[in-house]
């Protein structure tokens, strides 16, 4: 069923992983439930299943992160909004790499001296009777996730603009006495790449790109890890780092490397 159920839908690796979890789940409530006998657990051990029969996913490039002059577009644009708590939010997601739910789950408590303590995230699930919930639950992502990011100066004034905004109320993005929730950050996004006619990229493009930005500066290893919450620098090596820089700026530095050829 597994091999038949990765050829017919084409599931990728990723996918895959979703089916295998449910699988699991439920063989484990039979087994408890004294509907079958299998050990699910040592059936996956078991299972060898080839990389070559799931679905290569190939991303392109241009599209997982934004390039620099977007970026200077897009934080020039966002910088000028002071009266839009939603736009300084993206703007604070440019300059600190936070994940969406960890910047919807912020506390104004969580603004300390020169960093942002990030210690919670907004989760989103449904619960029995299938309605969708938003709560902010008081743990990161991670372990590692819990961490604080050093903030610029520029992220200071960020800061400060988002707090002469902020109403009263123990979260620091708050509109009409309610936390503005991530999917409001999304769609804010979705309207501002669409005014600056630049092609939209996810609010985890964003994270990627400040990634991205902290390998080419050359900032060593272990405190991008600790700034991207990643327990593992090759986490962010491997899933957060594209060239996000111009084609005349690719051209210029391979030229350089090659001037004494």
């Amino acid at each position: 069923f597994i091999r038949a159920t990765i050829a017919d839908m084409e599931l990728t690796q990723k996918a895959y992983s979703g089916l295998r979890l449910i699988i699991n789940a439920l063989f484990i409530y039979a087994k408890d439930a004294d509907y079958t006998t299998i050990s699910i657990t040592q059936f996956f051990g078991d299972l060898k299943l080839s990389k070559n029969i799931f679905r290569k996913v190939v991303k392109d490039k241009e599209k997982e992160v934004y390039n620099t002059t977007e970026i200077e577009i897009m934080t020039g644009n966002l910088r000028t909004r002071t009266e839009d708590i939603r736009a300084l939010g993206l703007l604070l997601l440019f300059e600190t790499g936070m994940r969406i739910g960890e910047l919807a789950g912020l506390k104004k408590c969580d603004i300390v001296d020169k960093a942002i303590h990030v210690k919670r995230t907004e989760i989103i699930f449904n619960d029995e009777n299938g309605r969708t919930k938003n709560v902010v639950q008081d743990y990161p992502k991670s372990h590692a996730g819990n961490r604080y990011i050093i903030l610029t100066e520029k992220a200071q004034e960020t800061i400060n603009m988002i707090l002469e905004l902020s109403e009263n109320g123990e979260y620091l993005f708050m509109d009409d006495s309610k936390r503005i929730r991530s999917h409001a950050f999304r769609r804010k996004l979705m309207r501002v790449c669409n005014e600056l006619n630049i092609d939209y990229k996810s609010n985890h493009k964003i994270r990627k790109t400040y990634g991205t930005m902290l390998i080419d500066s050359d900032v060593d290893d272990s405190i991008i890890a600790e700034q991207m919450g990643h327990s593992d620098i090759n986490t962010t090596r491997k899933y957060y780092y594209f060239s996000n820089k111009r084609e005349d700026q690719k051209r210029e530095q391979i030229c350089n490397a090659l001037s004494a050829i």
